[in-house]
Parts: structure tokens; C-alpha cells; sequence
């Protein structure tokens, strides 16, 4: 009863459940760890010297590159959810053909299948100079002309 097939026919209704809890257990664990991140910040009037100061800074910006990359993350696993709404959840989004479970699994958020990723990544790789930096959204030129 649980192994039911979809629509498209390549997950069933069991491997779709797992695939789901994954990506609600990813963003509960994100959206909670925001929570609990309050309570070790220092205040900066406890600050006494440069050093101290300096290595608040460090941990600030770590701090912030850790959350746009959690916040990107989330936004990805949010696209990934609206997908199981209209059956779309599996299919790349450059051919339309399925994306195994195998994959799925190991990167619930993949929107490509294993070949469109690997032609997207060929592509990255010879088209250095027009990369856009994915925290930044700006080509290497761009930001060059700061």
C-alpha cells in the first residue's frame, strides 16, 4: 500500500515521505539553530581590547557567511517543498526527466538530474570569467570593477 507509484512513476509514495522529512528535519533544524544562536553572542561593551574586539569581528563575519549560506540553503529547500504540490519533486527542471532516488537522497534539494548537473557544471568550469559568484550574484568582472 505504501509503495505506490506517482504519476510520473519513478518514486513511490514511501521514498516521496522520506524524501519530505528530510527536507522538513533540514529546515526545522536551521530555523532552531537561529534560535539557539542568541544566547552566545557576546555584548560588545563586555569588550576590553583590540584582540578582543578583533576576534568578535572574525567570529561575526564567520557568523554571517554561515547564515547567508543557511538562508540560500533554506530558500532551496522551501522551492524543493512546493514541488511534492504539483507532482514536480524529482524532475529536472532542464529536461524534465527524473532524478533518481539515489540522488534525491543523498541531495533532497537537487533540481537537476545527474546529467543536465554534470553539462551545467562542463559549462561552470569553461566559462571561468563569466561565473557568478552565488553570494555575491556578480560576475569575477563585476566585482573587479568595484
Amino acid at each position: 500500500m505504501g509503495t505506490t507509484k506517482r504519476q510520473n512513476g519513478h518514486l513511490s509514495d514511501r521514498q516521496l515521505k522520506a524524501l519530505q522529512n528530510k527536507l522538513l528535519g533540514e529546515k526545522e533544524k536551521i530555523i532552531n539553530r537561529d534560535a539557539d544562536q542568541a544566547k552566545y553572542y557576546l555584548d560588545k561593551n563586555e569588550l576590553s581590547d583590540p584582540v578582543d574586539e578583533a576576534s568578535i569581528n572574525i567570529q561575526a563575519s564567520h557568523e554571517l557567511r554561515f547564515r547567508n549560506r543557511e538562508n540560500f540553503f533554506l530558500k532551496k529547500i522551501d522551492k524543493a517543498l512546493l514541488k511534492f504540490n504539483d507532482d514536480s519533486y524529482g524532475l529536472c527542471d532542464e529536461c524534465a526527466s527524473v532524478i533518481t532516488f539515489e540522488r534525491l537522497n543523498a541531495r533532497p534539494t537537487a533540481e537537476l538530474c545527474i546529467g543536465c548537473k554534470e553539462e551545467a557544471e562542463m559549462e561552470e568550469k569553461s566559462n571561468f570569467f563569466h561565473l557568478k559568484s552565488k553570494s555575491l550574484g556578480k560576475t569575477l568582472n563585476e566585482i573587479g570593477r568595484r
